[in-house]
């Protein structure tokens, strides 16, 4: 767990990483350049890895074949990834989107990210969001330093 005292926001107890696939991780299918380390650094800092996708280009399972510690699961619908969600703690979660497929996960997590990227972002999901960025790089980033996630989310 990864416990964070942000002033005037609270504490963030942190164990699980939920992230889309499509738009979030990817650019056209393919895996953006750094993605792997990041989720593998996340990891050894105790967090769990979960990646949740539509699977609109049906590459899911083959794209994390073998990396220990991550697992891939196939949710077609906002409502599947919210009951995901809930089911392994919604308040010692972090999701990271782009899209109104992940809307209602944003909604129950402790803390979420929407990313704007090459395949953009619905506003829904901006809205959202309690954390935006430009790219999947920026809100690991910002995990990955405490004082980034105080900076940006005390008031």
């Amino acid at each position: 767990m990864k416990t964070i005292a942000v002033p005037t926001y609270g504490i963030l107890e942190l164990e699980n990483v939920v992230l889309d696939l499509n738009g979030t991780l990817t650019a056209s299918g393919d895996l953006i350049p750094g993605v792997l380390d990041c989720l593998q650094t996340l990891r050894a800092q105790g967090l769990k890895i979960y990646i949740l996708s539509g699977d609109t280009r049906g590459t899911l399972a083959q794209t994390f074949e073998g990396f220990q510690g991550i697992k891939a699961i196939a949710t077609k619908t906002a409502q599947e990834k919210k009951a995901f969600v809930e089911s392994i703690g919604p308040e010692h979660t972090v999701c990271v989107g782009n899209g109104n497929i992940d809307v209602e996960m944003f909604k129950v997590a402790r803390l979420s990210f929407c990313t704007i990227q090459a395949e953009g972002a619905t506003t829904n999901a901006v809205l959202h969001a309690d954390i935006v960025v430009t790219h999947i790089k920026h809100a690991f980033e910002i995990l990955l330093d405490p004082d980034k996630l105080i900076a940006t989310l005390r008031a």
